[in-house]
């Protein structure tokens, strides 16, 4: 297990996709920042719940960035053939599975940590240029740390389950996007006591989002664990019986 974590950790230092997630994923994290904290007015600013949707930008996307690192991790070896050598070399394929479970998980710890840094530091560039006091608690702050980092890293995990699952790699992106931008968001928005149960959702409500509709942080940890596991099983499953 050791040594096919190290050899999964050697693939994302060395390729250029995990660079490209980190860079694409601070993009839209700034962005949101900004937007959260420029479009409201100076009353609104001073708020707690609107402090709390400036410093929650990174979560999302840190969530939906980690889950697609998750997935080329997996259909990337599929799409160039890297799978074979890699099961030669490793022929246990729940230790090859499990190892990048972990190596998705730390990709996810590392992505997180980056979109919060940018949110953090342009929402508090932000608060400081408009003379706005931070409202937020001690307690607000390390949720909004710790909320996106723990479900970026069940993101990823998660991302690497679909990939095995769906292992042509534009298939499982667009099966990943389209879920995300159309199944979550519209069956949130019509019918929120369901929805809120998603794997997005749960996502959401674990970064610390402020909607009123989303479960509590603690409850969207657990649902999201617990899509995760399900994805994670059906992953090992679908390796055992497949062919490469």
């Amino acid at each position: 297990m050791t040594g096919q974590l190290s050899s999964e950790l050697l693939k994302l230092r060395t390729t250029r996709t995990l660079a490209a997630i980190v860079l694409a994923g601070a993009g839209p994290t700034l962005l949101g920042t900004g937007i959260e904290g420029l479009s409201p007015t100076l009353g609104e600013l001073g708020q707690e719940e609107t402090q709390r949707s400036i410093f929650s930008a990174a979560g999302s996307t840190a969530v939906l960035f980690s889950t697609l690192a998750g997935l080329l991790m997996v259909t990337s070896e599929f799409r160039y053939g890297t799978i074979r050598p890699t099961l030669l070399f490793e022929p246990r394929r729940r230790v090859v599975l499990s190892a990048k479970l972990a190596a998705a998980a730390l990709a996810g710890v590392l992505l997180a940590a980056i979109c919060e840094a940018i949110a953090f530091g342009a929402g508090s560039a932000i608060l400081s240029a408009r003379e706005i006091d931070v409202a937020l608690t001690a307690t607000h702050v390390v949720a909004l740390i710790v909320g996106p980092i723990t479900a970026a890293v069940l993101g990823a995990m998660l991302g690497v389950a679909i990939g095995t699952l769906i292992r042509n790699q534009a298939a499982a992106i667009v099966a990943l996007l389209g879920y995300a931008f159309a199944i979550d968001a519209v069956l949130f928005g019509a019918a929120p006591s369901v929805g809120r149960f998603l794997p997005g959702k749960a996502g959401d409500a674990l970064s610390g989002l402020p909607a009123h509709d989303l479960l509590t942080p603690g409850a969207g940890a657990v649902v999201l664990a617990l899509w995760t596991l399900v994805f994670a099983a059906a992953a090992l499953v679908r390796s055992d019986r497949s062919d490469v």
